[in-house]
């Protein structure tokens, strides 16, 4: 075992290695549970020295609980720098393993959707804390952010952030182009003082990639010419999920969530951290204010009624989440199906609906509506009999002229004045015509109305609905059946699922794939490829940027995951494919019974719905059969 030396003296043994990274391993310390030691690699600790002297000295472990900020620096028996102490990080596992949804069934299994708020509120709470020190994380990405199982979360490689300490500046020298903001996209890092501003932009891109599935705020389809990469995207400002839609030329992915699921003012908040650095004001939006959003939303979480996993803001009509995965045909979290304990069981509950009298027939409308006793001819009425009378007056002259005409002057035209008057005249005393646009629009309405006001007022809508529930019935009886066929079909698929989850745990974001890198990646995780099974099962070319030639590369490598494949035909069924097809079956249940517990509700309010409307008509029948007789009396 090797020996260090610790900065106040102290002799440390170091231990097992817990990881490896381009720049050196972390180890167990054997004196101490509680703290790890990273060394560097050859040739790497002389440039990390005087800015991890500069913490230590500083005592920045002290000042936040979310970092692994260094503790101590150690030196060899001789005297070499070679890196430091931290607190140790155990049983924590990458951000990206949890807001991927492939990657989340195994690396977090039980976390629902309001883990994932959790987990970004104590993200934002994580960065508030580390600019507080007067630290910039500078190299804000996936990588160095860990969640534990309870939604807990530390930052590592802190030495890596930038930090003003006396008249220096230890400056963050890398970053990740998916997280870079727009106006340090292309810069070269060792000549650029990093703001918390800069780190604002990344902490949006990943409080979007944990409440929206993994996808990346960048990565959509372009509706301009050619493609459009993320960090292009990025650089215009081109927000995928944004309503700027003429201004970015963008749209997003499917099967995701819309932005304004979690609320206006995240929506309001990801407008602001995405928008062109010119066009904000404001300034993105701080950690703390995300803190204090995203606490906002967790406020006014309501559960599903359905699926226990599912949280959403209270102010929406239904569960948007229960929404996206019947469209998406798979869960997204681990379900939880608790229906509530009906009152009776389904067959007395189906009996009660099945018993229960409907309306009857309703009486005649206008009888229902009475005389309109104060009716009177309208104005435009009036008007037109006045017309009409004039038109004939005048005819009655024309005839007596033209009769003039034709016995003093012109047989002809005479004869041609008089049936002209008299055609004329003719035509005037019809107000039919003249009415015949307004008549045929009052029975239209009074039509409308009349079977609107017979279908809610007899039995009509009733029974509909008594038919739709005694179905619902029906449906739930036939579900241990139905649950039996499916497992009875999960074993005769045994091969099939050995190989689908074998597909499925590889991930591309862990492969090396040729020409595919990080910004590739996330674009395949906007549009749901996040494994080789993914890949099998859906052409890649479907997404922005994947020809041809760049979607056989990524074929080719799952062509080569599936040949690893080995089958074995004494392990049971993949228990997670029964707990599926029977999570499956359960919401079924559940939504069925929440539907048939509001039946008897239900059915009697239109039965009373039905029994108002027949003692008294809704204005709208009324209106429409003033209008209708008012027309008529005016043709009279």
């Amino acid at each position: 075992m090797t020996t260090v030396i610790c900065s106040d003296g102290r002799r440390l043994t170091l231990g097992a290695t817990l990881g490896k990274g381009g720049e050196g391993a972390v180890h167990h310390i054997v004196e101490s549970a509680d703290i790890a030691a990273k060394i560097y690699n050859p040739g790497k600790a002389k440039d990390r020295r005087d800015k991890v002297n500069a913490m230590v000295s500083d005592r920045l472990h002290t000042r936040s609980d979310y970092v692994a900020f260094p503790i101590e620096a150690l030196k060899s028996p001789s005297g070499e720098f070679l890196g430091f102490t931290m607190k140790k990080v155990a049983g924590f596992k990458s951000v990206h393993d949890l807001y991927g949804p492939g990657s989340r069934k195994t690396e977090f299994p039980t976390a629902d959707s309001q883990f994932l708020l959790r987990s970004a509120i104590n993200l934002a709470n994580a960065v508030a804390s580390i600019h507080a020190t007067g630290c910039v994380i500078g190299d804000i990405n996936h990588s160095g952010i860990l969640v534990s199982n309870k939604a807990l979360v530390t930052l590592i490689d802190s030495d890596s952030f930038q930090y003003r300490s006396g008249p220096n500046t230890y400056r963050s020298l890398v970053g990740v182009a998916e997280y870079t903001p727009p106006e340090l996209q292309g810069a070269t890092f060792s000549k650029v003082d990093r703001t918390p501003i800069h780190d604002n932009f990344g902490l949006a891109v990943l409080i979007f990639q944990l409440l929206f599935l993994g996808r990346h705020p960048f990565a959509g389809r372009y509706l301009g010419k050619g493609d459009m990469d993320i960090k292009t995207a990025i650089g215009a400002g081109r927000f995928a999920y944004s309503a700027r839609k003429t201004e970015t030329m963008m749209e997003p992915p499917p099967f995701v969530p819309g932005l304004g699921d979690y609320g206006e003012d995240v929506r309001k908040a990801l407008e602001a951290a995405f928008m062109p650095p010119a066009r904000q004001p404001g300034g993105r939006p701080t950690a703390a204010s995300w803190s204090a959003i995203l606490k906002g939303v967790e406020a006014t979480l309501a559960v599903c009624t359905v699926d226990k996993s599912h949280a959403y803001k209270r102010e929406l009509s239904s569960c948007p989440w229960c929404k996206l995965e019947k469209t998406m045909g798979r869960s997204l979290f681990p379900a939880h199906f608790s229906p509530a304990a009906p009152v009776m069981d389904i067959g007395q509950l189906l009996n009660a609906i099945k018993t229960m009298p409907a309306p009857p027939s309703p009486p005649n409308a206008e009888s229902v509506i009475g005389p309109l006793a104060s009716l009177t001819m309208s104005q435009t009425g009036k008007s037109a009999r006045n017309e009409r009378n004039a038109t004939v007056a005048a005819g009655v002259i024309a005839v007596g002229v033209g009769l003039y005409l034709m016995a003093q002057v012109s047989g002809f035209w005479g004869i041609a004045l008089s049936l002209g008057a008299i055609v004329i005249a003719g035509r005037s005393l019809d107000l039919k015509t003249k009415f015949a646009s307004e008549l045929n629009g009052a029975k239209a309405g009074w039509e409308e109305q009349h079977k609107n006001w017979v279908k809610k007022a007899g039995p009509e809508a009733f029974e509909a609905r008594r038919s739709h529930y005694i179905a619902l019935g029906a449906t739930h009886s036939g579900l241990p059946a139905k649950e039996r066929e499916k497992l009875a079909a999960l074993e005769q698929k045994k091969r099939q699922l050995q190989l689908d989850k074998h597909m499925d745990a590889h991930l591309i974001d862990r492969a090396k794939i040729p020409r595919v890198g990080p910004g590739r990646k996330a674009t395949l995780a906007s549009y749901g490829f996040e494994s080789a099974l993914d890949v099998r099962q859906r052409s890649v070319t479907g997404v922005p940027g994947f020809g041809p030639s760049l979607a056989s590369e990524i074929e080719g490598w799952a062509r080569t995951v599936e040949r690893k494949f080995v089958y074995n035909a004494s392990i049971p069924t993949d228990p997670a494919a029964v707990q599926a097809a029977k999570s499956e079956i359960a919401k079924q249940r559940a939504e069925i019974e929440r539907d048939l517990l509001k039946a008897t509700a239900d059915l009697k309010h239109l039965a009373d719905t039905a029994q108002a409307l027949r003692t008294k008509p809704p204005q709208q029948l009324i209106d429409a059969y003033t209008r209708l007789k008012q027309v008529e009396l005016d043709i009279g």
